[in-house]
């Protein structure tokens, strides 16, 4: 039993970690600094269902092998690229994936608000938005400023606001994604946690 889960968690943490290079190399330039990718969509669809633990730990192997050289995001890997411009933004997603695990979870134990679709709806857009968007700017655009020597103001021009619309069109098909997927949602997390993860579950749902 417990080998059969570790052997679909491996898969499934694989299978995001791929869909993450995947969406980091769908990529469309603005400026000079930081190119419109999939990654945030990538990495919220990762902690929404694969949960807290399995979804950083997805998104760290990606990590962890472009810093070995290999060219996992959009074509370009090894240390000048996670140290380079968007180098705040990509040590963020691990963490985003994580608080977006378990605020998830946490919702979806919530009765009252799934019950009824538009506060589920509402309530998983401001979790993606906040945690799956707004979160990753807190370290990307300091770091955007240290590594290239831009103001505040025009750290937030090359590296946040052109970006805005496009986190809420992700964050609203992140939402119907994971509200269409929901029972199978709770399967997949069931399946891929140990016996004494699934106990807790069951306890719990």
């Amino acid at each position: 039993m417990r080998t059969s889960s570790s052997i679909r968690s491996t898969v499934f943490i694989a299978l995001f970690a791929a869909l993450f290079i995947v969406m980091s190399a769908i990529q469309i330039k603005v400026g000079s600094y930081v190119p419109i990718t999939l990654q945030t969509l990538a990495v919220t669809l990762a902690g929404a269902i694969l949960g807290p633990r399995k979804s950083f730990i997805s998104i760290v192997i990606v990590i962890a092998l472009a810093a070995t050289g290999l060219p996992l995001f959009g074509g370009k890997g090894g240390l000048e690229t996670l140290t380079g411009h968007t180098g705040g933004f990509i040590f963020a997603f691990p963490f985003c994936a994580l608080l977006i695990g378990f605020a998830t979870q946490a919702l979806f134990r919530n009765e009252f608000i799934m019950r009824n679709r538009i506060l589920s709806f509402i309530a998983l857009y401001i979790i993606f938005e906040l945690l799956g968007s707004f979160l990753t700017y807190v370290p990307g655009v300091p770091w955007l400023m240290h590594v290239t020597g831009l103001s505040f103001g025009k750290a937030m021009t090359a590296g946040c606001y052109p970006y805005l619309p496009g986190d809420a069109i992700k964050s609203f098909v992140a939402v119907i994604i994971v509200l269409s997927l929901k029972p199978y949602i709770q399967r997949i997390q069931s399946s891929i946690q140990s016996t004494k993860g699934n106990k807790s579950i069951h306890t719990t749902a």
